[in-house]
């Protein structure tokens, strides 16, 4: 068995200390050692794709960050896999549970299936993997190695862990024994604007490219959301998710986390926040006041031929509002959306703005000419810069 701490030493080392995760019966020594751990970050997250993500964001600031997960929900982590950490080249660490291992301890019937293909899973998605070691010398052996490969090739690694690998760690961290006490919460929308009359994404776009500062950085979520952007205004301080849908949110949110000096700013879809509504929570527990998510709702899903969303019977706003946001505004008119933007400051979030706006986009949209992993470094550089 290896010691929890020793493996975290080994990580701080190689000035790796960024975690996110969710639980898992297997892991729960490690994430007791990272949660009590003082000189290590961890976030937990509502779902395994958005703790990759939050990572991700994280690498932005040069953080070397760990994901952790059970292998059930290496499923919810396929997409950010495939569509944001390889197209973008982010390098991390990743640690799977394998639970099911087919000739390994009995466990429930749930893992079965997935127990059998978690190492076929990882070999398909062109990821290089080795079981976690089960001694000291191999394990400062393989986290050297490890560090290399991805120093080398941007893509990450992971590391298979299995029952009874790590010595058992209780968790010291207490739950506060302070009362929740009263929470009350009115969130009334007032949304008049007939559909053909709301503004296009166009408008919305360029009223919020004027509004933003000096130290502002865009996330754009994927599809015509980035491609508008993009054609509008591209710069060093945009970057356009071409995949990864609803991730724009929790990759920000782990960007945000590791520049408080700057705001990040979300454009998000409809359809893509309800995709992953669950990292509204997250952003919420963890309150980043240098935070703006914008969702232009225009109640469709417009880059795959405008298809209805559900959103016209969610109030999204309210959502947030429930989740913990600083600040919440919902409006269907672009005056009024110019009239929040300027009356923002810099440290009020988490701010979340729902726009109504309408489908369509201009007929010549262009689309990012420079690859995803150009626009990561160019933000990256853009980021060291200010």
């Amino acid at each position: 068995m290896i010691a929890a701490s020793e493996f975290l030493n080994f990580c701080k080392g190689y000035e790796i200390d960024f975690f996110s995760g969710t639980p898992c019966s297997y892991l729960k020594p490690l994430i007791n050692a990272v949660i009590d751990d003082p000189e290590i970050d961890y976030y937990g997250a509502t779902n395994e794709g958005d703790a990759l993500a939050i990572v991700c964001g994280a690498s932005m600031l040069k953080r070397k960050g760990v994901v952790m997960f059970q292998n059930s929900g290496l499923g919810n982590a396929v997409n950010p896999l495939t569509s944001l950490s390889f197209p973008f080249r982010f390098p991390f660490m990743m640690i799977v549970t394998h639970r099911g291992q087919p000739g390994g301890p009995p466990d429930e019937p749930q893992h079965e299936l997935m127990g059998q293909i978690t190492e076929e899973m990882l070999n398909t998605m062109r990821i290089k993997w080795e079981y976690f070691p089960l001694d000291r010398d191999a394990l400062k052996k393989s986290v050297a190695g490890a560090v290399a490969y991805m120093e080398e090739t941007n893509m990450p690694f992971a590391y298979v862990l299995q029952k009874g690998t790590i010595s058992p760690q209780d968790l010291k961290k207490s739950k506060s024994d302070e009362p929740i006490g009263q929470r009350k919460t009115i969130f009334e929308e007032n949304l008049q604007v007939p559909y053909s009359q709301r503004a296009s994404r166009t408008e919305a776009i360029q009223a919020i490219v004027r509004h933003t500062r000096e130290k502002d950085f865009v996330v754009a979520t994927t599809g015509k959301t980035g491609r508008e952007l993009y054609t509008i205004n591209d710069c060093a301080q945009n970057l356009y998710m071409v995949g990864s849908m609803g991730c724009a949110s929790s990759f920000a949110l782990g960007a945000a986390l590791c520049s408080r000096d700057k705001r990040w700013i979300v454009l998000d879809g409809d359809a893509a926040a309800l995709m992953r509504m669950g990292n509204l929570a997250t952003i919420g527990a963890y309150k980043p006041a240098n935070y703006l998510h914008i969702v232009l709702d225009n109640e469709v899903n417009d880059s795959t031929g405008g298809q209805d969303s559900v959103s016209n019977s969610v109030s999204l706003a309210a959502a947030a509002d429930s989740c913990g946001y600083n600040k919440i505004y919902s409006t269907d008119s672009i005056e009024e959306l110019n009239t929040i933007l300027a009356d923002l400051g810099e440290k009020d979030g988490p701010v979340f703005i729902h726009l109504l706006i309408k489908k369509g986009s201009p007929k010549e949209l262009g689309r990012p000419k420079i690859k995803p992993f150009e626009v990561k470094e160019r933000m990256m550089q853009r980021l060291q810069e200010t």
